[in-house]
């Protein structure tokens, strides 16, 4: 497993989430992040960035005009 330093204290102007899941499910996140060489914040961002975008595609969300095609 990759550890990685991050300061406690790092800026940031990004929004915080906080979620529970169960053990079992964090493990196998983990495992999945870990495979990816990412942490598991990255790699829960990837996944949802990627079901945004296929609810964009489906018509789900309105498109999103800040990224040009």
């Amino acid at each position: 497993m990759t550890v990685k330093a991050i300061p406690d204290s790092m800026p940031s102007d990004k929004p915080r989430i906080t979620l529970y899941i169960d053990q079992e499910l964090k493990d196998a996140l983990e495992v999945l992040a870990e495979r990816d060489d990412r942490s598991v914040s990255n790699y829960v961002i990837q996944l949802i960035k990627l079901d945004v975008a296929r609810a964009r595609a489906a018509g789900e969300l309105p498109p999103d005009d800040t990224q040009t095609q």
